[in-house]
């Protein structure tokens, strides 16, 4: 068996599809490729691959990943150039490494941060407005958000500030917001609930389709602390 780390962009119409949906289109596309999946064992096996992190419906990105396994060895170029000749529109494979056939830890397991964008695409222009009061928005001690509970069947308050590494915007042509945030199973926040809560703090209405979210890269941390992109990741 060999592991193997692939990293992909989802761009397009194809950010409209669901995260079981994705999962499918790779499934099939690896059928398509040809390339020999490795499966689990059991009365239900299924193929040994893995996202490293759901993306959000709607969401696009040049930095999400795959980890598999395969039952024959291929070189990493060979993979990925045996996936891109049966990848659907809007899905590409952009870097494609082994990862130690004896490693156990998987790339979820080590993700820190993720990367984000959001693009404005409104007809307002809260850019001076977002400017004058990012910085006292970043502040706070503290960011509470208010969602509902599914579990607990009530609203959940939650500090989110803990989750925000960094955030800072650009404007030249367009309006965009960068940031840093938290991923994996040490605490994650999705940019969409920052950027409500953002908005309400400037006093802005948010409406979700003003803004076209992309995920930029993820990061894991090394034995020193530093943080890396989850490509450089080995296993």
């Amino acid at each position: 068996m060999s592991r193997y780390l692939l990293k992909f962009s989802k761009q397009g119409g194809i950010r409209f599809i669901s995260h079981l949906d994705l999962l499918r289109v790779f499934q099939r596309t690896f059928r398509r490729s040809g390339l020999k999946l490795s499966y689990s064992n059991g009365f239900n096996p299924h193929a040994k691959i893995g996202f490293a992190m759901p993306l959000s419906l709607g969401f696009e990105s040049r930095g999400d990943y795959l980890e598999f396994e395969t039952e024959v060895d291929y070189t990493p170029q060979e993979a990925a150039e045996q996936l891109n000749a049966h990848m659907p529109p809007g899905l590409k494979a952009l870097m494609c490494r082994k990862l130690k056939e004896t490693g156990k830890t998987a790339a979820a397991a080590v993700l820190r941060y993720a990367e984000y964008t959001a693009e404005y695409r409104g007809e307002q222009d809260p850019v001076r407005l977002l400017q004058e009061r990012l910085e006292a928005f970043l502040a706070q001690d503290s960011i509470l958000s208010v969602r509902y509970s599914k579990k607990k069947r009530k609203d959940v308050e939650t500090d989110i500030r803990p989750n925000i590494h960094s955030m800072s915007l650009i404007h030249e042509k367009k309006l965009i917001l960068t940031m840093m945030l938290g991923a994996g199973n040490t605490g994650s926040l999705n940019p969409q609930i920052l950027m409500k809560e953002f908005c309400a703090f400037c006093g802005l209405d948010y409406e979700e389709s003003d803004w076209l979210y992309t995920r930029k890269e993820m990061y894991f941390a090394d034995a020193k602390g530093h943080l890396k992109p989850l490509y450089e990741f080995g296993g």
